[in-house]
């Protein structure tokens, strides 16, 4: 499996890698071990996943056509086309980290964002009862799901997200 590491722009010497540069703007990739780019693609099998991350090891790009890669300040390394390896897509905390593709969720993020949606649903029914109560056209059943609906904001707004993604949701009213 082939691994290029921190592929750089570079010049090469050739007249014709001069040309391409000058009249098409083709742009050369040399890596740390100073293999060029495009002489190297023929060393990867056409049957494997190619994957380009930044320094950070987040997955920026993915492929199995190699030629589709752009590498720019990119590493570009080769895996097995196998089911697990298929099921990475950009954008979903997917990282190349000690050999391995992994995922490395922001679990707080998530509880955040949960925790934000329930809010703001509880917030809407809330707002629609409390407009029913000042126009003096409030239910008492209505009035007691007020309540519970306030309690259930409050407990969401003082609920601690730091254990997530294990977190103990308070019960939404019914």
């Amino acid at each position: 499996m082939q691994h290029l590491k921190n592929l750089k722009s570079y010049t090469p010497d050739d007249e014709y890698s001069l040309f391409l540069m000058k009249e098409h703007s083709a742009e050369f990739f040399i890596s740390d071990d100073g293999r060029d780019w495009y002489e190297s693609q023929a060393s990867f099998s056409p049957d494997t996943l190619k994957v380009a991350y930044d320094e950070a090891g987040i997955i920026r790009s993915i492929s199995r056509d190699v030629s589709s890669i752009y590498p720019r300040d990119l590493s570009v390394v080769e895996f097995p086309a196998t089911k697990a390896n298929l099921r990475v897509t950009l954008g979903d905390y997917w990282f190349y980290k000690d050999g391995k593709l992994q995922q490395i969720r922001d679990y707080l993020a998530d509880a955040e964002t949960e925790r934000n949606s329930r809010m703001a649903d509880a917030t809407a029914r809330i707002d629609w009862l409390e407009d029913a109560q000042k126009d003096g056209d409030i239910t008492a059943e209505e009035a007691a799901e007020l309540a519970e609906l306030r309690a259930y904001r409050t407990a969401l707004r003082r609920l601690d997200l730091s254990a997530a993604p294990k977190i103990n949701w308070p019960d939404a009213p019914v």
